[in-house]
């Protein structure tokens, strides 16, 4: 196992902006999407996992400003209140790049398993801001959301490390 911080997975060139919009755009659709009943309880926030992948990929385009401002486009697309998801995100990203170097060392199940960790603290104040402001505790039903959120991870990470992906096009490259 290589422990130094400088492994191979913070070798690869950036990702092309175009990629970046693109999984923020795809995520943000899929959140969108009208779920209703159990299925509304324990979809996964897209969004996020996009948000913390990017974050611990590209920790110096993607960071917490990134987050609070997706978090805002959340809370109003979810009509919740102002600042809900923006402070969750903002939290998720905070501990994503505390561990960013550990996560590098891990295996993709095994940031997985870290990933769902950071998705339960999340969770966890999006409930504790509702409960907060008087509504009603959601169930226990919602614990899978994070369960299916780290399972998300894997599929994204061999999606976005594709190297057609990554592919930057020749005028960016004459820069």
């Amino acid at each position: 196992m290589d422990l130094s911080p400088a492994s191979r997975e913070p070798m690869r060139p950036p990702a092309p902006a175009k990629l970046l919009l693109g999984s923020f755009a795809a995520g943000l659709l899929l959140n969108l999407l009208p779920w209703s009943g159990w299925a509304l309880l324990v979809k996964p926030d897209f969004l996020l996992v996009v948000l913390l992948y990017w974050a611990m990929h590209e920790s110096r385009n993607v960071g917490q400003g990134w987050a609070f401002v997706l978090g805002l486009v959340m809370d109003v697309a979810d009509s919740v209140l102002l600042g809900q998801h923006a402070l969750a995100y903002v939290a998720a990203v905070y501990l994503t790049q505390l561990v960013r170097l550990r996560l590098f060392q891990l295996s993709v199940l095994e940031q997985a398993l870290h990933i769902g960790g950071i998705l339960i603290v999340a969770q966890a104040v999006n409930v504790l801001l509702n409960l907060s402001v008087g509504r009603e505790f959601p169930g226990f039903l919602l614990v899978l959301s994070p369960v299916f959120g780290a399972a998300l991870w894997p599929p994204l990470h061999f999606i976005a490390i594709q190297p057609r992906l990554r592919q930057r096009d020749a005028v960016t490259l004459m820069r």
